[in-house]
């Protein structure tokens, strides 16, 4: 085991009891749980970048936690009351924290509102509950700004590195004949990643940050330059474009430090260009390729130019297009709402269920039976039954070590040991059945320590626990099922309707109707990646492969246009192309709508490309082709994949 891993796992675990034990020093006993849901929240939202906007963060969250503070105070008032007052304040929390394109965030909210009701205070005790629960928002704040502040500035240019070295070693096993899996794999996982950053960093959620905008271009040029050498079969190049290329490349991924010198790149870069500025390359791939190359050091000496200050400063020229704003439950697009709301409707039914039980038959220890409910309801239901059986299996197995180990050792302070060892060793077991052994050793230990009743705990809590996994089966098998093929069915939905916007876009752009850089075709960029990474998680999580040759069509396709629009930034389109791009990309959009085949008209555009005299038009003719083609293939993937459901 990598000794670094072991120390930074000691020394987290170190933190995360510093933090607990203060949490319950400064806030008592009673509020010490506050703590222990605040830290996997803090843990948990590392993972996103909210460091936009803090103080609306931060009071978003301190709401949310006031929220779920009085919620649990006055579900005490009555059993019956309580029942409403669960199923609304689980549906917010788990309908707002849980997301199509994203990992969900539900669990340390929803687990911190189970904990408040386990540990009931007085009307006098609840100002100090409030101010912990204030204070759990504001420290989650504030590892954000220490640790996400400067995160995209940070992490960007080691990523741009990595796919450099990986397009290299590409590029070479290419020349040597040999397969480059890996090489590709590592590439979109990269970009994936700074994607998801620029994602977090959004204003409004839609409002790219200059940074966001430079670096999204930089992703979207090496993406290009990716796929382009795939088209180009460099060892049959006679040219030195494929040379000079990666030579560019080189220099980026050899940069010393993590900082990228883009001014010495973009000499480099010019030097190249001009040496083809006489005597350009007759293949449009390959003149392509090189304005690609131009326009990724562009960008990185733009964006080593911007001043820090300027770096989050967003440009709203433009009014936030329907399809972006937060929409309502009735306005919004089946395909958007379907995960969230029926996560949302199962979970807040299994709580109300559970917790009216808990209440009305004064069960001691049914809050285990409201953690299992939590626990199993989960938003794909071919997931809750292998949960169901882990969940099972882990609390006997666990119950029984308790009994054994307690029986062993009388003595509170060994026991105290064991317990926190369990807590340390959590963060190597990564497997949910073994990992949640340790959580109910030590939830039953920590139980069992203080009222030594350690067989009557295990007992009750494994009745509770039965109890549980019965409610969530019910509720999971009746309540808005929703399973994976309906989430894959839905995310193809969603992805089919980016490139539909992106072509109307890109149409637009052609014909001058729009700016060819808005922060709409660069969300949709953006969201179309974020689609196939959720799609690929989702295939890996039923147990399937994820071939690339399923998802590449659709993301070559929106690379494509972007590519298609960042020529027209860059060098505009000449008179006499700008209305047969438009006339091409209008019969696309038909054609598309319809799920028509785009054989024919790639064909023209073909034989239009091999009688086109001028190059700049030949460059823009070589993109629609592209495009064209990738659409076809995604029409006749889907007709495809129809016939086969049906047979």
């Amino acid at each position: 085991m990598d000794k670094k891993k072991i120390i930074g796992d000691t020394l987290l675990f170190g933190g995360i009891m510093a933090y607990i034990l203060l949490f319950g020093q400064l806030f008592g006993q009673q509020n010490i749980l506050i703590g222990v849901s605040t830290i996997t929240a803090m843990l948990m939202l590392l993972e996103r970048d909210l460091t936009i906007h803090p103080v609306a963060n931060t009071v978003k969250f301190a709401g949310l936690n006031l929220l779920t503070g009085l919620a649990a105070f006055a579900a005490g008032f009555s059993v019956w009351a309580a029942v409403p007052i669960h199923f609304v304040m689980m549906f917010i929390i788990s309908y707002t924290l849980i997301f199509n394109l994203k990992n969900p965030l539900y669990l340390p909210f929803s687990l911190q509102y189970l904990f408040l009701l386990a540990i009931p205070v007085t009307a006098s005790e609840l100002p100090l509950r409030l101010v912990a629960l204030v204070a759990g928002a504001v420290s989650i704040m504030g590892l954000q700004m220490l640790a996400n502040r400067k995160r995209l500035t940070k992490n960007s240019d080691p990523l741009v590195k990595t796919i450099c070295t990986a397009l290299i070693s590409k590029m070479d096993k290419k020349i040597a004949g040999e397969a480059a899996d890996d090489e590709n794999e590592n590439i979109r996982k990269s970009i994936g990643s700074l994607r998801s950053m620029i994602y977090d960093q959004r204003e409004e959620d839609y409002y790219l940050t200059e940074e966001g905008r430079l670096r999204l271009n930089i992703s979207a040029a090496l993406e290009k330059i990716d796929t382009l050498l795939d088209s180009l079969e460099p060892r049959h190049d006679a040219g030195g474009v494929v040379a000079n290329v990666r030579a560019l490349l080189s220099h980026i991924a050899d940069s010393e430090g993590k900082v990228i010198d883009a001014a010495a790149i973009s000499r480099e870069s010019e030097q190249i260009l001009e040496s083809y500025r006489s005597n350009p390359p007759e293949s449009s791939v390959q003149l392509r390729l090189l304005n690609n190359v131009d326009y990724l050091t562009d960008s990185l000496l733009a964006l080593e130019e911007l001043a820090p200050e300027i770096r989050k400063i967003t440009r709203k020229f433009e009014e936030i297009p329907l399809k972006f704003k937060k929409l309502t439950l009735g306005s919004a697009p089946n395909h958007v709402t379907s995960l969230k709301l029926s996560y949302a409707v199962r979970m807040a039914t299994g709580i109300a269920i559970s917790g009216f039980l808990m209440d009305y038959f004064e069960l001691a220890e049914g809050r285990w039976m409201m953690f299992t409910v939590l626990s199993v309801i989960i938003p794909f239901y071919e997931q809750s039954h292998k949960k169901m059986r882990d969940r099972i299996f882990a609390t006997i197995v666990g119950a029984i070590l308790v009994w054994i180990v307690f029986t062993l050792f009388p003595s509170n302070p060994v026991r105290t040991g064991l317990l926190l060892l369990a807590g340390y060793l959590m963060s190597y077991v990564k497997v949910y059945r073994y990992s949640t052994i340790l959580v109910t050793f030590s939830a039953i230990g920590s139980v069992a320590l203080i009222t030594n009743e350690t067989q009557f705990l295990t007992v009750e809590r494994l009745l509770m626990v039965l109890a549980g996994v019965g409610i969530a089966l019910l509720v999971n098998r009746f309540v808005f099922p929703y399973k994976l093929t309906d989430a894959n069915d839905h995310l193809e939905e969603m992805s089919t309707d980016t490139l539909t916007s992106m072509l109307a876009e890109a149409k637009d752009a052609v014909a001058g109707q729009t700016a060819a850089g808005s922060h709409s075709v660069k969300n949709l960029l953006i969201i179309s990646t974020m689609i196939e990474e959720r799609a690929r998680v989702n295939l890996q999580t039923a147990g399937q492969e994820a071939p690339d040759e399923l998802f590449a069509p659709r993301r070559l396709a929106a690379n494509t246009m972007y590519e298609l629009l960042m020529w027209k930034e860059l060098h505009g389109i000449r008179p006499d192309m700008t209305e047969q791009a438009a006339e091409i990309l209008a019969g696309m959009q038909e054609k598309w709508s319809e799920h028509k085949s785009f054989a024919e008209m790639t064909d023209q555009i073909r034989q239009r490309l091999l009688s086109e005299p001028v190059l700049e038009n030949k460059v823009i003719l070589s993109i629609l082709m592209e495009l064209g083609t990738k659409f076809d293939r995604i029409v006749t993937d889907r007709l495809d994949w129809q016939l086969s459901r049906q047979a």
